[in-house]
């Protein structure tokens, strides 16, 4: 009688078990995955090049590297991982109601646009509800889109709106608060009035103190969302951006506490972090004035330190570099609207080519690289010199 080898039949067995029990994990990753990107939660980017490195070499490394049950244990942990860092699902909108400043133009109008096409309820603050911005958005949204008037450094405004919005959303509450509003100069420190600094902090920092605390009661109601607009340089510092770095820095600290703050009362809070894009605040029009007012409140001494050439030669620089800015905003918008309807919305959104990384990696480097990247990434021409510096070489 031939003799049979049990050995060798237990590891054919147990070949043909992990083999199921890979093949099971894959499965239910990839289709976990593949739903998120059929129902538009999940977009290309480094979050997605992960989960096709684990779904396509985790396997064959765990069955080489580890073996055995450990393998398939430490391959599905990996898939968990993945998939826990992953975009969760969104809540209905049933009938959310959110407010959002700054919609005349930029992230705010094509928020108000979005947010609209899905079915909720808009409050859309505008800077002149009679402009352009806000005639283009009662043509083309629905019904469920109020244009409110909101200057948000005026408090009469701020308090119409928020008997409005009280008004209107009930018991309910409202759902959600975007702080969008803002305002960019392009000026070195010494060239910058305390009127434009003042200004600058007025719109983006106090702006959204105001609105928020005027209407948190109505968001706490809901246990609702809070969301305020930064940017890249609310966390990294670059020439010629002084004043509205100081105001976006101050609105990160701002937003950290209150996210802290609100926990216990049910409320989250996110900032998004958006790079360079190109909003209103890069049209030639605006450009042209804001150098016009840098220059008007320039005092006597800096003007003749600078010189009205520096200051020319930078904003026709700017003019000429504002092709380099991406006009499709999809990416800030869907970043907005993750951190409104999420079901875990993260505390912070960098979003933007690179967002990520700077973000990540920046705050890592010695100083005087992060100076140096600083440098190179930022948009103050080195060709040209002010008139003093100038004169003595």
């Amino acid at each position: 009688m031939e003799e049979v080898d049990l050995s060798d039949e237990m590891s054919y067995d147990n070949i043909i078990v992990y083999s199921v029990l890979y093949s099971s994990v894959t499965v239910v990753f990839a289709m976990a995955v593949l739903s998120k990107f059929l129902t538009n939660e999940f977009r290309f980017g480094f979050r997605s090049v992960l989960s096709l490195v684990v779904l396509f070499l985790g396997e064959p490394l765990c069955q080489f590297l580890v073996k055995g049950p450990g393998g398939v244990v430490t391959f599905a942990l990996g898939c968990l991982f993945v998939y826990s860092i992953l975009p969760a699902s969104h809540l209905p909108v049933g009938n959310k109601a959110v407010l959002i400043t700054g919609c005349d133009s930029g992230f705010g109008h094509a928020l108000v646009q979005k947010l609209s096409s899905i079915g909720m309820v808009v409050f859309a603050g505008c800077l002149d509800s009679m402009g352009p911005g806000a005639v283009e958005l009662r043509n083309k949204c629905t019904q469920n889109v109020h244009i409110l008037q909101l200057d948000v450094t005026n408090k009469k405004d701020i308090a119409a709106v928020k008997e409005y919005v009280r008004g209107h959303v009930a018991e309910e509450g409202l759902w959600g608060i975007v702080n969008n509003s803002g305002v960019w100069y392009f000026a070195e420190l010494e060239m910058t009035s305390e009127k434009v600094v003042q200004r600058v902090m007025d719109i983006n920092l106090f702006g959204a103190i105001n609105v928020t605390k005027s209407l948190l009661p109505l968001v706490r109601q809901a246990k609702g969302r809070i969301v305020n607009v930064s940017s890249l340089l609310g966390r990294i510092a670059m020439e010629g951006n002084g004043a509205y770095s100081m105001s976006k820095y101050a609105l990160v600290a701002y937003t950290d506490t209150l996210r802290q703050e609100m926990k216990k009362w049910g409320v989250i809070v996110s900032i998004i972090e958006p790079t360079g894009f190109f909003t209103g605040n890069m049209s030639e029009q605006v450009i042209k004035s804001r150098k016009q007012e840098i220059w008007d409140t320039m005092d006597e001494e800096s003007r003749e330190t600078y010189g009205k050439d520096y200051l020319d030669n930078i904003y026709s620089h700017i003019l000429n570099s504002t092709q380099r800015y991406p006009r499709d905003l999809t990416p800030v918008i869907r970043c907005m609207r993750s951190s409104l309807l999420s079901k875990r919305p993260r505390e912070r959104y960098p979003c933007g080519t690179g967002a990520d990384l700077m973000m990540n990696v920046y705050p890592l480097l010695p100083i005087w690289l992060a100076d140096s990247v600083s440098s190179a990434i930022g948009i103050l021409p080195k060709i040209y010199k002010p008139a003093l510096l100038s004169n003595q070489q």
